[in-house]
């Protein structure tokens, strides 16, 4: 997991200690709807997963995405 958040630190241009597995979208100043659709993109670009789009408003947490990213 510590990989995977230092991952999408680098994506949101954060520190990764911001983030943790309980990092919420909309709760999250950076992650807004345009960035949640850039670290789907991400996510499945870096660890060579695709998540099907009618999941992708059902992903609310960090973990949630990395969850797919493990698949």
């Amino acid at each position: 997991m510590e990989d995977f958040i230092a991952f999408i630190a680098k994506v949101m241009e954060v520190d990764p200690l911001e983030l943790n597995e309980e990092t919420t979208f909309g709760k999250y100043k950076k992650w807004d709807s345009v960035m949640h659709m850039r670290l789907v993109m991400e996510v499945e670009e870096e660890y060579d997963v695709e998540i099907p789009i009618d999941e992708v408003p059902n992903i609310k947490t960090l973990k949630q995405l990395f969850d797919y990213a493990k698949k």
